[in-house]
């Protein structure tokens, strides 16, 4: 087994990434900002809750020492990340400087595992092919800049690395709708389940030939469609007529994925889009009644 650090590991989706590798027995480490609420992690073995700063760089090294793999989550996301550009580069840019300068630092770094995002393409929508990992990066908003620039730094850097990106996540939930979608109504999107993307992740520890490698983690085939067919759907679950919500103006950054790679090393994409929209409906269903 091995000694995990999760940075961002009190939010949600670090959260549901530390239970996923405590059920196969790791050790974790689990930092996130001291105002953070680790109640999640009560009662835990083998868990250790670190409040810190990523941009504490003598406490990051602290905090990896004996760390084998090291999972990089930590990030202002969009929208947030649309507000102020230089705290977002702050906290998304330098702190992944922070974290890799403290990896640097060790005679024995970890791997580490950067939580990138498909936003770093920019708009393809005038692509006729699949995207893949070796597309070029055109980010279009600020978000995506953090996230390339991080990647540029990574790969300079000596240190062993995974670089995801990241397709947007669906997750099975009552939630209340974007406003407004992240795409057009006629956009090729594909998207991830949350539990497949759990399972990428969890699946990579211990994956050595991953080392190196740019993985686009996204749903697989099943989930290639345009805008208005997910919206329609999503919306006959949530009993939300689809003329009540509204698309971005202009294309975002989403579109189909060439995942040929991480899934023959990952093995991670479980739910298929039909799949998705049935555990949609239970969870409606569940919420009201």
């Amino acid at each position: 087994m091995a000694e995990i650090l999760i940075t961002g590991g009190a939010g949600n989706f670090g959260r549901g990434l530390a239970e996923a590798l405590r059920e196969q027995g790791h050790g974790l480490r689990i930092l996130d900002l001291p105002s953070c609420d680790f109640s999640f992690f009560d009662g835990w073995d083998k868990t250790q809750v670190l409040p810190g700063d990523i941009m504490d760089t003598a406490s990051m090294k602290q905090a990896l020492e004996g760390v084998d793999w090291l999972f990089h989550l930590a990030a202002i996301l969009p929208p947030a990340a649309e507000v102020d550009r230089d705290r977002t580069f702050r906290i998304n840019v330098d702190g992944t400087r922070s974290v890799m300068e403290a990896c640097s630092s060790l005679s024995v770094p970890p791997r580490l595992i950067f939580a990138s995002s498909i936003s770093v393409y920019g708009n393809t929508t005038e692509e006729p092919d699949l995207i893949g990992p070796d597309h070029r990066a055109k980010p279009i908003d600020i978000y995506a800049e953090s996230k390339a620039v991080s990647e540029d730094d990574l790969k300079a850097s000596n240190l062993p690395y995974v670089n995801l990106r990241i397709s947007a996540i669906s997750i099975p939930a009552f939630l209340d709708p974007p406003e407004p979608w992240p795409f057009q109504a006629d956009q090729r999107i594909e998207l991830v389940a949350l539990s497949d993307l759990v399972t990428a992740m969890v699946s990579l520890v211990g994956v050595e030939e991953a080392l190196g490698k740019t993985l686009i983690i996204s749903g697989g085939p099943t989930w290639r469609v345009k805008g208005e067919e997910y919206v329609r759907r999503w919306g006959e679950i949530m009993d939300i007529p689809v003329e009540e919500m509204d698309y971005l103006d202009r294309p975002g950054w989403l579109n189909w994925y060439d995942t040929t790679e991480s899934q023959a090393l990952l093995d991670y994409q479980k739910t298929t889009l039909d799949e998705f929209f049935e555990q949609l409906k239970a969870a409606v269903d569940e919420a009201l009644a």
